[in-house]
């Protein structure tokens, strides 16, 4: 088993100043709370969430181990923070980043940039909430978390899902029925396989990645390497869905 190889972390610990440890759906910081402090994920994953008026949840985004969040769209001024299942984050506070600012103010400004969501494709999941339907939308997903979190298996990408389907509905604009339906789909289509609930492995990328761009299956039954599967989300043409055209092909 191959792992993907992580980026360095933009903060190391001589610039910490606290480290924090959350169960499953408890927050690191709540909208309204005081800002100014920045935030490093070093296991777990992160929900960046918003609550509608009529009391509906919007997840916004997911941050995962070396991802930085905590100022903008992504700190307390406008989104909770929540552990989407056992998390650790470290935390970098407001005298640190200004010691950071002027000492290193080039890595100051790269942390302040991805503390904001610089390195977020935030437009992306704009489009696809808004324009995609539901097979491509979930296709997309999981080929981005494929490749941001899959370990290569025998040319197959196996995928721990630190989050739960229902946090996976509400952050692309579905119901929880849906997701599991069109994980289902896939699964038939042996485009993935589900392990569990909390795992998955991805079979063939080429057609997950075709699904994901284009809301079409791909015919060729080609594999490629994890890096490969790095790609930007187009509007899609919508189209729907037929399992059985597919299976016959």
């Amino acid at each position: 088993m191959e792992a993907h190889c992580m980026a360095k972390p933009l903060l190391q610990t001589s610039d910490l100043d606290l480290f924090m440890s959350r169960p499953r759906n408890r927050p690191f910081f709540s909208e309204g709370d005081p800002s100014g402090a920045i935030y490093q994920v070093e296991s777990g994953c992160i929900r960046l969430q918003k609550m509608t008026e009529g009391g509906r949840r919007c997840v916004l985004s997911f941050c995962y181990p070396g991802d930085v969040f905590g100022l903008g769209t992504h700190g307390p001024e406008q989104v909770d923070a929540e552990a989407a299942c056992a998390s650790r984050v470290s935390r970098l506070g407001h005298l640190g980043l200004q010691r950071m600012l002027q000492s290193e103010p080039t890595r100051a400004m790269k942390v302040i940039d991805a503390a904001y969501g610089g390195q977020e494709p935030g437009s992306e999941h704009v489009v696809m909430i808004s324009f995609a339907p539901a097979e491509q939308k979930l296709a997309w997903f999981l080929a981005s978390l494929g490749q941001r979190l899959g370990q290569s298996v025998g040319g197959e990408l196996l995928v721990d899902l630190p989050m739960m389907r229902a946090d996976i509905a509400d952050h692309l604009g579905m119901t929880f029925e849906t997701v599991s339906r069109e994980m289902t789909k896939l699964r038939d289509l042996k485009i993935i396989d589900l392990l569990g609930l909390r795992k998955f492995k991805i079979q063939r990328a080429a057609v997950l990645q075709s699904l994901a761009l284009t809301g079409s299956l791909a015919t060729s039954r080609h594999v490629p390497s994890p890096s490969s599967l790095a790609f930007s989300p187009r509007m899609p043409a919508r189209r729907t869905f037929d399992l059985a055209a597919a299976s016959a092909g």
